[in-house]
């Protein structure tokens, strides 16, 4: 299942998709991205604009809790 850019259908919040019809993009894609369940699956973005995700997901997916980086204090 994944969720559908609201922008590109805005009728169509999820789809399932076939694991073999879904395809990694050749470089980060890190466009505008709107969806209605953004705030209830992600706590925002990092600074390097990936999704955190909430705890439910972390377990689900068996993810790491998002870690921000320690501030090079040399730099």
């Amino acid at each position: 299942m994944v969720l559908v850019d609201v922008h590109v259908d805005p009728d169509l919040l999820v789809a399932y998709v076939p694991e073999e019809n879904l395809l990694a993009p050749d470089g980060p894609n890190k466009g505008r991205f709107d969806h209605p369940y953004l705030s209830f699956l992600f706590y925002g973005m990092d600074a390097a604009g990936d999704f955190i995700p909430i705890k439910q997901l972390r377990e689900k997916y068996n993810r790491p809790q998002h870690e921000v980086p320690p501030i090079d204090e040399d730099a």
